[in-house]
């Protein structure tokens, strides 16, 4: 079991290399390629493209991780040129190069997150392509096409891409949510935990120290009985010193279990705070401006206890480095900035005193901000001198912001990418019907001025009754026996492209600028 166990995790192994991944998709993205060598149909590829069509395969597969905007302009300039560029029908070259084309904007929208990059990258590939196409075909027709085709295979993709990297990113943080969740679980139970620690320590000081209390005072009341030996005091002189002693440990005990900082003195102050921070070997330099309105209030201690934890942070994470501190009295409130380096030394701690930190400066009704800005880890508060209304506690979590976030990125991206690929149907559409408007407009040759041509007429006097455009310029497949060393030219026979006479066609065939022959070429 275990060796078939070790032989399945082997293959995933392999799967999993990314080398292994894209020859795989190389594999895969060629087999069109491979096809339109094989094939029997007329606009086959031959030997040379093939094997420049799966040397670009190869090439687009390598740009895709690290210039994923390269990649796909390898990929449509393939696709447009195989398309529109080859003498061929256009057929094989469409469905040769069109998988590449889909998967390398796919690949895009997945790797590049910034929206305004891609739009960069498709501008100038759309710029690049068209003008590889106007300088292979000199046709207008072909970089119209070339155009639509890269809007619709590159925008399509990429953003159906965009919405799968934008989901991975939910999946994450729904993941991250619940991991926060998890976590915030542990801390409400060590809280609990402590909590209890908490009780049990006032409970054994409240209960074990007043007994203690009154034994020591017994002891004593025996210390100083006259009927006692002076044998008999000296004994309960030392049971009363042991008890006292025991009562002090209990106290230092009760002090350790309740985990806490020990209070700040009334009328303590910000600069006795620094001085004894100085003294156990802090570099800190205190700008402190004005005078506090009252330095015995419960905002005043708000101002110590935000530079103490600050203080106490510092000597936690930038051991060594200089701390800035610098407060300002003002006649309505008082400022509090402390910074230090964030050098990520010295260790590290949950974050719990900052978070009870905010909370009491919002029942102060002041406003708290922590964080790394510029290279410095900064604690600023800013605490009123007058009581004002409290903000209201702070909802959710950052985690729960990240997931609300990532799915709105989700449905946007969902609603984009429907909306646009809507909208690049709907515009090839529209687009397309007006370029088969125009060229049956601009192409038709009227029945009247049909029946005027006779073969035998030169060319001077057959052009005054031609359109500016030919209808089509490949013989239809339906198209009769030409004359002999002739070239033919196709006109529209009516205006509207989209009736049951579409396909009729009129033909004429010219051989040394003479008309030679005129047909009638019928839609089925």
């Amino acid at each position: 079991m275990r060796a078939r166990n070790s032989a399945r995790f082997g293959r995933v192994g392999v799967l999993r290399s990314p080398k292994v991944r894209d020859a795989l998709l190389w594999a895969v993205l060629g087999l069109p390629v491979w096809w339109a060598v094989a094939t029997s149909h007329q606009g086959r590829f031959a030997w040379w493209e093939c094997v420049i069509g799966l040397a670009v395969v190869a090439g687009a597969l390598a740009l895709r991780r690290r210039r994923p905007s390269w990649a796909v302009f390898v990929a449509l300039a393939a696709w447009a040129l195989a398309t529109v560029a080859r003498s061929a029908p256009t057929e094989v070259g469409l469905v040769a190069m069109l998988p590449l084309a889909v998967a390398t904007s796919y690949s895009a929208g997945v790797r590049v997150s910034e929206a305004h990059q891609a739009v960069a990258g498709f501008a100038w590939t759309t710029a690049g392509v068209s003008a590889l196409v106007a300088a292979a075909t000199r046709d207008d027709g072909a970089v119209l096409v070339a155009v639509i085709g890269i809007a619709f295979l590159g925008t399509v993709p990429w953003l159906v891409g965009r919405h799968r990297r934008q989901y991975r990113d939910l999946v994450w943080a729904g993941w991250e949510r619940a991991e926060q969740l998890e976590r915030e679980q542990r801390i409400i139970a060590e809280q609990a935990r402590l909590r209890e620690r908490t009780r049990i320590a006032g409970d054994m000081h409240d209960l074990l120290g007043h007994e203690l209390s009154l034994v020591a005072l017994r002891i004593g009341g025996l210390e100083v009985a006259p009927d006692l030996d002076s044998r008999h005091r000296e004994v309960a002189g030392e049971a009363r010193a042991a008890v006292t002693s025991a009562a002090q440990r209990l106290r230092e005990v009760v002090e350790m279990l309740r985990e806490e900082p020990p209070p700040l003195t009334p009328g303590g102050s910000v600069r006795e705070l620094v001085e004894r921070a100085e003294t156990s070997g802090m570099r800190i330099h205190l700008a402190e401006s004005g005078e506090p309105a009252d330095t015995t209030s419960m905002r005043q201690r708000a101002v110590c206890r935000v530079a103490q934890e600050a203080l106490t942070n510092a000597a936690k994470h930038a051991p060594g480095a200089e701390v800035s501190v610098r407060v300002e009295h003002e006649p309505g409130e008082t400022r509090v900035l402390v910074a230090n380096p964030a050098t990520g030394e010295g260790g590290g701690g949950g974050g719990y005193g900052l978070v009870a930190l905010a909370e009491r400066v919002r029942l102060a009704g002041g406003e708290f901000h922590a964080g790394e800005r510029g290279g410095e880890f900064t604690v600023h508060a800013r605490i009123p001198q007058e009581a004002q209304q409290i903000a209201p506690a702070p909802e959710g979590s950052e985690s729960a912001a990240r997931l609300a976030a990532a799915q709105r990125k989700v449905r946007s991206s969902r609603t984009v990418a429907i909306a646009v690929a809507t909208g690049c149907v709907v515009g090839l559409a529209t687009v397309s019907g007006a370029i088969a408007v125009y060229d049956a407009v601009t192409s038709v040759l009227s029945p009247a001025d049909y029946q005027r041509l006779r073969p035998g007429q030169s060319w001077a006097d057959v052009e005054p009754y031609l359109p500016s455009r030919t209808r089509i310029d490949d013989p239809p497949r339906r198209d009769p026996p030409r004359p002999p060393g002739a070239e033919c030219l196709y006109y529209s026979t009516h205006h509207n492209p989209f009736d049951e006479r579409r396909l009729e066609l009129y033909r004429l065939c010219f051989r040394a600028d003479v008309l030679v022959g005129k047909d009638f070429i019928a839609g089925r």
